[in-house]
């Protein structure tokens, strides 16, 4: 059983500061505690940089299992703070670039053959944006027509700037505007053209590292959340580079990607540097990976394996076994009914079901993953939690 573990983790592409984050962790505990009945605390640690929030989480079920958990929040919130500020103009042409440029190399046709609700993700705001446009035009040239003026390369323009407000109001209540900035990001990052990014990136990797080498663990786990499933990969990376010995402690040392979206990065053509990262993953034959997809979610790359859709060389069969191990999971049978019925509809809460607190017991369980007492090797392999904590000797 694990008895101390260490947790680094990265969300998806929001602005989260590690105090909203661990606020929102600590409402949904009280779900994981009445789900598993067990009892959980979490204790937030002066945060060294703005950057990384760290936080001591201990859980406990009566006197089957006791787990400390040193749990590291590794914030983007610099990053897309920045992204946001940008003048809505800027922010749009940004995004048309970025959403060319996938289209123009094929990644966009990659991902639908790969994942066809993924495709129609990514069209989303491109066909929301275009629709603000072509109302605005047919609005301005009724006006115009009206008026008896046939001035077309005005319409044009006066459509264009009728647009802005739409995606300021509208398209901001739809995650237009944010969803425009996660693709421009996405791009410029894995093109080489986020120095901020890139050094954000080095210096998670390098508190992996130091946090790793303070205290002995049992389990050490990177975990990353749709877009963050993307990026822990890099960060694993650049750690193993900064120490090649990582995965080779005592510790049990695995990646766990959640709704991940880390294929449209390294789907694209000119992402060499990070399907490298990756291959030296699949490469260390001591680390672990495992990847939880849902169909229902629209914002995965769902029945896919990464590493084969980033056409890596495969990691030999008896080198501990597939890599990564890919499980699939149902939204459903985390929730209780009324609980689903209301979210079902909402894409983006679904989405971020992955790292929420359940209210059913189920095999896949994020608190009792980062918060219990069974390292990701086991529960990962099994579709009974309960009947494998069952096993368990009590202590």
């Amino acid at each position: 059983m694990v008895k101390r573990r260490c947790v680094f983790f990265i969300g998806g592409y929001d602005p989260k500061t590690p105090e909203a984050f661990f606020d929102r962790l600590a409402r949904e505990m009280r779900r994981f505690e009445a789900t598993w009945n067990a009892t959980g605390a979490i204790e937030k640690q002066p945060a060294e940089t703005g950057e990384v929030g760290s936080a001591v989480v201990t859980a406990s079920q009566d006197e089957n299992w006791h787990v400390t958990t040193d749990f590291h929040f590794l914030t983007l919130d610099s990053v897309v703070a920045r992204d946001f500020a940008r003048p809505l103009p800027v922010r749009l042409l940004k995004y048309l670039v970025a959403f060319l440029d996938y289209v123009l190399t094929g990644t966009a046709l990659r991902m639908f053959l790969q994942s066809w609700r993924f495709g129609l993700y990514f069209l989303y705001p491109f066909v929301v944006t275009l629709a603000f446009f072509l109302v605005a035009l047919a609005a301005i040239s009724l006006v115009l027509r009206s008026a008896a003026m046939d001035l077309r390369g005005l319409g044009l323009l006066l459509a264009l700037l009728a647009t802005f407000p739409l995606l300021a109001t509208l398209g901001r209540r739809w995650s237009i505007p944010h969803l425009m900035d996660l693709w421009s990001f996405s791009l410029n990052y894995l093109r080489g053209r986020r120095p901020d990014a890139d050094a954000l990136m080095e210096h998670f990797a390098a508190t992996v590292v130091e946090r790793v080498a303070a205290k002995p663990f049992d389990e050490i786990l990177l975990i990353g959340h749709s877009t963050g499933g993307g990026l822990i990969l890099d960060v694993a990376a650049r750690s193993l580079r900064i120490n090649p010995d990582l995965a080779r402690s005592n510790a049990e040392v695995s990646i766990l990607t959640l709704g991940s979206t880390a294929l449209k990065l390294g789907m694209h053509p000119a992402a060499r540097d990070y399907r490298r990262g990756v291959q030296s993953l699949v490469d260390e034959p001591n680390l672990k990976w495992v990847e939880y997809q849902c169909m229902i979610d629209v914002i995965n790359f769902y029945r896919s394996d990464p590493v084969r859709g980033m056409k890596l060389k495969a990691r030999p069969s008896t080198e501990g076994g597939a890599f990564p191990i890919v499980r699939t999971i149902h939204m459903k049978s985390c929730l209780d009914a009324a609980t689903y019925k209301r979210i079902r509809r909402n894409f983006f809460r679904i989405h971020y079901q992955f790292i929420f607190g359940n209210t059913q017991r189920y095999f896949y369980d994020f608190f009792m993953i980062c918060f219990g007492p069974l390292p990701l090797s086991r529960t990962a392999r099994s579709t009974n939690l309960e009947a494998l904590l069952a096993q368990e000797p009590a202590r």
